[in-house]
């Protein structure tokens, strides 16, 4: 048995809502809004467009309790930081649309139940089985573009938006959220 947490996805979250929010200034003192992934976290998983923040593994008996308990407790986190007193900005992944039918491809636990919007990114829980392996489970943060789950209103009929939704829906299809627990976390 054994458990071991090695990143805080809200803490994640909200660093990468003050980015993208221009609160973070370069060395020219302008506001520098673009996301170093790395910087957030060294067990990233970057699969193009999609960013994997591992955040917890749990093997053996752990993984009926305390990887469930910690989900809950993100989810309940998320809800309250993006919402609370009766708000909720959450919204719910249908697992055969967008992202949520790239998701729908893997061996979760549990298909997440909603996913948050921060600026032009999109983000949700993914409790996971770990392929390597069977009795462990994996918790991460998945962050992919907010038009994944979102898409851009505008006027449809041009060729302009014909051809970004094309090119959205293959962005979408070709999407991959595989990963692995990576050796070094948690040491």
């Amino acid at each position: 048995m054994s458990f071991v947490q090695v990143a805080d996805g809200l803490a994640i979250v909200d660093e990468i809502l003050r980015i993208r929010r221009g609160e973070r200034r370069g060395p020219d003192g302008r506001p520098d809004v673009e996301v170093d992934w790395r910087a957030l976290s060294p067990w990233i998983v970057e699969n193009d467009r999609v960013r994997i923040f591992p955040l917890a593994r749990s093997e053996g008996d752990d993984s009926d309790e305390r990887m469930p308990a910690l989900r809950r407790e993100l989810e309940m986190a998320f809800v309250h930081f993006y919402g609370g007193d009766g708000f909720h900005a959450e919204s719910p992944l249908d697992p055969d649309e967008g992202y949520g039918r790239v998701l729908s491809r893997e061996k979760l636990v549990s298909f997440p139940r909603a996913v948050w919007r921060v600026q032009d990114y999109a983000f949700t829980l993914v409790h996971a089985v770990d392929p390597h392996t069977p009795d462990a489970t994996t918790l991460a943060l998945h962050i992919f573009p907010a038009e994944w789950r979102w898409p851009v209103l505008g006027n449809a009929d041009t060729k302009r938006a014909a051809s970004h939704r094309r090119r959205i829906e293959k962005q979408v299809r070709d999407a991959n959220a595989s990963w692995t627990w990576p050796e070094d976390a948690g040491e």
